[in-house]
């Protein structure tokens, strides 16, 4: 009779044993789905807000009849070149205008004229890497009435 009972402890106790190593392995895979679902949750939320933002420059360049004046009333860094102009704004982990030094993104419009028409393209950029997070390209006719 007592070496029945230590069976049945025995088979318990390994039964036990599986079971806590099978919730080791779900509560482990959770955890590992939970942090990949916060990765891509913020790496949406960046792409939106870079999207925002960019449609929301790209807005006022073609409904502004001096862009240049605009990104310069708003702080941006001012480049020129044969090409045209290039300005720059940066951006702290907050989305908040910030120095070059505390920025972990930045913002470049690259404004060029050719004949008739004027083009900006607009690029955020993470600091730390060259990669784009975002491109847009506009354009819009500056001349006189468009002739059908």
């Amino acid at each position: 009779m007592y070496r029945k009972s230590a069976r049945r402890s025995s088979l318990f106790l390994l039964d036990l044993m599986i079971s806590i190593l099978m919730f080791s392995v779900a509560s482990a895979w959770c955890v590992r789905l939970f942090v990949t679902a916060r990765s891509v949750v913020s790496e949406t939320e960046e792409q939106n807000r870079v999207q925002n933002l960019a449609a929301g420059y790209a807005e006022v360049f073609l409904a502004s009849g001096d862009f240049d004046a605009f990104l310069l009333k708003e702080g941006a860094a001012k480049e020129e070149d044969a090409g045209g102009s290039l300005y720059r704004f940066w951006y702290d982990g907050d989305w908040k205008v910030s120095g070059e030094e505390e920025a972990v993104y930045y913002f470049e419009a690259a404004l060029t004229r050719t004949g008739d028409f004027e083009k900006c393209s607009f690029s955020f950029r993470r600091t730390e890497g060259e990669e784009a997070v975002y491109l847009l390209d506009v354009e819009k006719y500056t001349g006189g009435e468009a002739a059908l």
